[in-house]
């Protein structure tokens, strides 16, 4: 990498560099939706909030890209970065000005994709290695409102047999501080003071009165739990809730006396103008007091043994003239401000909880989990989240996910949901998601009045057994990868490149995968290729040049157009010649039920091809190195003794 500050061209509004380079495509700007390559288009990046059909905009934009052309372009700023990428040899990048008016730094990437991706997270940070439950299938709604609405889906978890994790409980807080379960209470406190734990009266609250058995028996069975916050001191229309009025207003008062909160250009405190959270002030997470003001109120639930959080919201800063205690503004706040507050967040829970975000910046993947935020049960906004998994990865961010088959508006079909799973079978973050039937996003006719995106749901809805059976197929298998999902993360944080690849990062050489926003590598070694339109019977896949076997029946193909027949099992999936995937495996049997205990393997099993070696650790303490030809294979630096399994996928045929 070099320094290139010395191309600005400084004018009254910001900076200009023109980079004179032939490209045929370029990725990364952080997360896109409307597809990976943005070459021929005019690209802002900036934060953008906003609820279905994202398109151009992104809650997680980072003022970088990279060419599968030798090179690639970091500016290390918060503000505004305009880049015009209309033209085949010409790439112009307009910088905004910041608060102090200095020029920023600016950095030439030079190498393969890889070699950028690793470049740019070293000036950046790498992606973290997350505790490995993160991997798990997640399971979400926002009619949970209860602790009996919480009991039951774990109760159905176990009845229908579908592994889980990671559980996140949406509406637990009384809407009002935002902070206190639901119908609890506490004793008056100043706005520097804090409830702790057994302050809390959870006795009258019909929802929440034994919410720390609640978390007790989660963990017992292998679940972690997570609670839905948002970055606001409630007010005016946004107090939603009943109780603990008059403490909320102690809060908001001292907070305005304190100024501890995103403030206006006169001194007063910034309200939020639109979209959503209206009317509500902002906390300052760049004020150190204010900052540990505010997490000390909740203290309590890390206390009860809470797993993280769920960071909803922080696209807040809406006016480019507010003032942070930093010396910063609006002008960088509309991006840093995510990314503030959800690593303030991160640094609160440590390191063995996490935070799940849907905004961000360009550091996000070293503290948060993503998710592609807001989506209808529409085959379009489908479409989008795959194009924006794989531009996520150009980005380098990896632990991503998005809500299967969307989180709002009618209950999706049967195809649709059933293969946004399949896909999400094969991503770092496999989760359901759903919004309630009171945001009267939906239509509900007759009795039916459940939204849950669960699969029993799903399958009760359309009546069809088959569909249960066919999803749970897939969260199998999304258990089998958890060896070869942990050995991606881990690769993750060492490389800087994803889990989720586009077919450039791969083959930068290949111009033929340039434009693929359908298909994906997951790793070195699988290629992913979603269902992404209805009433299909085959699709058309590109397989780079070499040797390619299907995943489930073992077909030999090699690279070039090839048409495949579909089924209802799979999507299609293909295993590269001379790689190696690590799974979990019941009777050496794809799709075979594991559990979710993450601590231990049925079988561990070496998937084959070809000829090659393989390094595998863990977070178990394994080491283990295989080697293989046409001949055998062998073991070695096995560290627990393990009995491993081998899988030759070329001799099933």
């Amino acid at each position: 990498m070099k320094r290139i500050d010395d191309l600005f061209i400084e004018n009254k509004e910001g900076f200009t560099l023109v980079l004179s380079k032939k490209y045929n495509a370029v990725y990364g700007l952080g997360e896109k939706f409307d597809r990976p390559n943005q070459k021929g288009l005019y690209v802002r990046a900036t934060v953008k909030e906003k609820c279905f059909y994202q398109g151009e905009f992104t809650y997680l934009s980072m003022p970088y890209f990279m060419t599968p052309d030798g090179f690639g372009v970091y500016i290390d700023t918060y503000t505004e970065v305009d880049f015009d990428f209309t033209l085949n040899d010409k790439i112009t990048v307009f910088c905004h000005k910041g608060t102090s008016g200095k020029m920023p730094k600016a950095y030439l990437l030079e190498g393969t994709p890889k070699q950028i991706l690793y470049e740019f997270r070293k000036l950046t940070s790498m992606p973290r290695v997350f505790p490995k439950w993160v991997l798990g299938a997640w399971m979400s709604s926002n009619r949970w409102n209860c602790q009996q609405d919480v009991e039951e889906q774990l109760e159905l978890t176990k009845k229908h047999k579908f592994p889980h994790n990671v559980l996140v409980v949406e509406p637990w807080s009384d809407l009002t501080t935002h902070y206190l379960f639901d119908g609890t209470t506490i004793p008056p406190k100043k706005g520097d003071e804090y409830a702790k734990k057994e302050e809390i009266d959870f006795k009258n609250s019909a929802r929440w009165n034994n919410a720390q058995g609640l978390i007790d028996q989660l963990h017992d069975n292998g679940i972690k739990i997570l609670l839905w916050v948002v970055p606001i001191y409630a007010q005016g229309v946004n107090i939603e809730g009943k109780t603990n009025i008059e403490q909320l207003l102690s809060d908001n008062e001292y907070v305005k006396k304190t100024s501890e909160c995103v403030l206006n250009a006169d001194g007063s405190p910034y309200e939020i103008p639109h979209t959503w959270c209206i009317e509500s002030m902002v906390p300052d997470f760049t004020d150190p007091i204010g900052t540990k003001h505010w997490f000390n109120r909740f203290l309590y639930l890390l206390e009860m043994g809470i797993d993280g959080f769920k960071t909803d919201g922080g696209e807040f800063i809406h006016d480019k003239t507010v003032k942070f205690k930093d010396g910063t503004s609006g002008i960088e706040g509309q991006n840093a401000y995510p990314e503030q507050y959800t690593k303030a967040f991160s640094d609160f829970v440590g390191k063995d909880r996490i935070v799940f975000s849907r905004a961000g910046g360009q550091n996000s993947p070293s503290f948060s989990v993503i998710w592609a935020g807001d989506q209808e049960s529409t085959w379009q906004e489908y479409r989008s989240v795959v194009k924006a998994g794989i531009s996520a990865g150009t980005s380098g961010i990896n632990c991503w996910g998005y809500d299967i088959s969307g989180f709002s508006g009618y209950l999706p079909t049967a195809e649709l949901y059933l293969r946004a799973t399949q896909t999400a079978a094969f991503l770092p973050i496999m989760q359901w998601h759903s919004d309630p039937v009171s945001n009267n996003r939906c239509d509900f006719t007759g009795a039916w009045k459940t939204n849950d995106r669960s699969p029993w749901n799903i399958s009760a809805f359309h009546k069809d057994e088959n569909l249960l059976d066919l999803l749970r197929l897939q969260f199998n298998l999304h258990y089998n990868l958890m060896p070869y999902l942990y050995s991606l993360m881990k690769e993750s944080a060492e490389t800087g490149v994803a889990s989720v690849r586009a077919l450039a990062i791969e083959y930068p050489e290949d111009k033929n995968v340039y434009d693929i926003d359908d298909q994906f590598m997951l790793g070195n070694a699988l290629m992913v290729a979603p269902v992404t339109e209805d009433y299909l019977e085959e699709r058309k896949v590109y397989l780079p040049n070499g040797i390619w076997y299907d995943l489930f029946s073992g077909e030999k193909f090699s690279g070039g157009k090839v048409t495949v027949k579909l089924t209802k099992e799979h999507c299609p999936v293909f295993v590269k010649e001379n790689t190696c995937i690590p799974l979990n495996l019941t009777n050496q049997t794809l799709c075979s039920d594991v559990g979710n205990d993450l601590d231990e393997y049925k079988e561990l099993t070496f998937l084959i091809s070809g000829e090659g070696s393989y390094r595998f650790t863990d977070d178990l303490g394994n080491d283990i190195t295989v080697m293989w030809d046409y001949n055998g294979e062998r073991v070695t630096d096995n560290a627990k003794n393990l009995k491993v399994y081998f899988y030759r996928i070329d001799k099933l045929q």
